[in-house]
């Protein structure tokens, strides 16, 4: 029993620091308590398709990055619940390197600037009010483009049409 108290004395203090608590209030990303970034929204009424959030250092207008909501129709993912195969994602791009990551987002869920802050805070993107280079840079290797991979592949796939069968 004590090699039990033990252990969870060990795994609070790692608990503890894992539950982050994440707010926004008044256009600012709030960690624990303590500003942590700026968030503007664009385009994201309740009946808007197309939303984006743009992240700042508090007090600052210098977009660092920006977290998009994209919808695709996927046939692959057609089902009665998914008539339509609709597959909706997150995109990050930091455009100061030029780069893309992409991450699942719940289909039956709508972009809200909480949601954003949850996956910013968690990936550990912001440093000292600015984006972390590396932390960036891992989030884009860690997570790669697969669902601008696939649009790709489902554009490119050829349609075969065949307008008189006897031809060939």
């Amino acid at each position: 029993m004590s090699k039990n108290i033990l252990l969870s004395l060990l795994l609070l203090p790692g608990l503890r620091a894992a539950a982050q608590k994440v707010e926004v209030k008044n256009n600012v990303v709030l960690l624990d308590g303590q500003p942590y970034a700026g968030i503007e929204g664009d385009g994201c009424g309740f009946t808007d398709p197309q939303c984006q959030y743009y992240l700042t250092p508090v007090g600052s207008e210098k977009r660092l990055f920006v977290v998009k909501q994209m919808i695709f129709e996927d046939p692959e993912q057609r089902q009665a619940s998914n008539p339509t195969g609709r597959t909706l994602y997150l995109q990050f791009v930091f455009t100061a390197a030029g780069t893309t990551a992409e991450i699942p987002f719940p289909a039956t869920l709508h972009l809200r600037a909480l949601d954003v802050a949850r996956k910013v805070a968690k990936a550990r993107l912001l440093k000292d009010g600015t984006l972390d280079a590396q932390a960036a840079a891992d989030f884009v290797t860690n997570n790669g483009t697969p669902f601008g991979d696939h649009r790709r592949v489902l554009n490119a796939a050829p349609t075969i049409i065949i307008n008189n069968p006897g031809q060939y």
